[in-house]
């Protein structure tokens, strides 16, 4: 199953980089929400105060800029660049926390919904260990700087030093805590860390489910598509290809692959050694298959491969290149290994027609070579 875990791991990066695409789109999502908030309390649709408003606009698009850069420079399958976003998202979710308070205490979820799509575990406990720091450092700052829990009950949208010159000239007989930084870490930190503990648990059980049924599905796709003993493409694959993908190409080269003298292998040496020879006949011609270049076995000894926008000379260097890995590596073989081709050029839409050209080709390719030998 190499080449099942090969596959999968390439799948896994493809994913990574889908999701740090998918992070730097929502991180945008984000900037507008906080765009729409700030316009509405400019405009007086929210008695909020503007001057926090804006700063925790304005901060938020600072904070984009190196996001930015780093989706239009940086390669997204860097590994450090996952957790540079994450960290980015819960200063973002700190900087809104402390400037509106209890307006945006749910953005400390929002670090977690970010990092839960990158389906591991260890970008989960990342996102909570920053997010926790981060919300330490934003209740302290909201406290003193941010829009004061009291305007919940008062209707009212001042900060927290104006409380205090109310008091200070008698206007209100309300004694403040004297040490509030005590009761905030305890009394707010501690219960959302917790709960943010929780949040954690549970994405984490959701993450390892999610993975394995994505392994279980991805191995099911892979032994439907796959020739079990020569791990290149099988004939199911070949069809799904000829319906759904192939129609799309515009110009295909197919190459009709016949292994010689396979009875003869089987009756002197036995079936064990025709096995191998397939063996090692289709890892000659998977040794050229790309993502342009597909090889397929689509009966006992015959093997297709198509190349998607051949260039010129193409098809031929493939299959100088295989009669030369043949000829050079006979391996545990003790006969020599060799092979009939026919090739065809067309419209993918017209695969049938090409690979029956090639077929053709192929068995011609056959005849003129006995008729040699006689």
């Amino acid at each position: 199953m190499e080449g099942f875990k090969e596959q999968y791991q390439q799948e896994l990066i493809y994913q990574e980089i889908k999701s740090n695409k998918r992070t730097l789109k929502s991180f945008i999502w984000f900037l507008l929400a906080v765009a729409f908030i700030w316009l509405l309390t400019v405009t007086g649709f929210f008695e909020v105060d503007k001057q926090l408003t804006t700063i925790a606009f304005l901060s938020n698009v600072v904070l984009f800029i190196p996001a930015f850069f780093i989706f239009i420079r940086s390669d997204l399958t860097r590994a450090w660049i996952k957790y540079f976003l994450l960290t980015l998202i819960c200063v973002v979710s700190g900087v809104i926390a402390s400037f509106l308070s209890f307006h945006a205490v749910f953005a400390y979820v929002i670090p977690l919904l970010f990092a839960m799509q990158y389906r591991r575990r260890s970008t989960i406990w990342f996102a909570f260990a920053v997010n926790t720091v981060t919300m330490l450092i934003s209740s302290l700052a909201s406290f003193f700087y941010g829009l004061c829990d009291l305007n919940i009950l008062l209707q009212s949208q001042h900060v927290r030093s104006w409380y205090l010159e109310q008091m200070a000239g008698g206007a209100l007989q309300i004694p403040f805590n004297e040490n509030p930084i005590f009761i905030i870490v305890v009394f707010e930190v501690f219960p959302r860390s917790i709960i943010m503990f929780v949040f954690s648990v549970m994405m984490q059980y959701m993450v390892v489910s999610s993975n394995e049924d994505a392994y279980r599905i991805a191995q099911l796709t892979y032994l439907k598509g796959t020739d079990a003993k020569t791990k290149v493409f099988n004939q199911n694959k070949y069809e799904e290809m000829a319906a759904e993908y192939y129609p799309s190409i515009e110009e295909i080269s197919v190459l009709f692959w016949d292994l010689n003298n396979l009875k003869m292998i089987n009756d002197k040496l036995g079936h064990s050694m025709g096995d191998l020879a397939i063996e090692k006949f289709s890892y000659a011609l998977a040794s050229q298959a790309s993502n342009r270049c597909r090889v397929y076995r689509i009966g006992g000894d015959e093997f297709l491969m198509i190349i998607d926008n051949p260039e010129q000379g193409e098809s031929e260097r493939v299959i100088r290149f295989v009669q030369e890995k043949l000829n050079a590596d006979h391996g545990e073989v003790e006969i020599s290994i060799s092979s009939a081709v026919g090739f065809a050029l067309g419209s993918g839409a017209d695969l049938s027609d090409v690979v029956k050209r090639a077929d053709a080709y192929m068995y011609e390719n056959k005849r003129r070579s006995k008729e040699g030998r006689r």
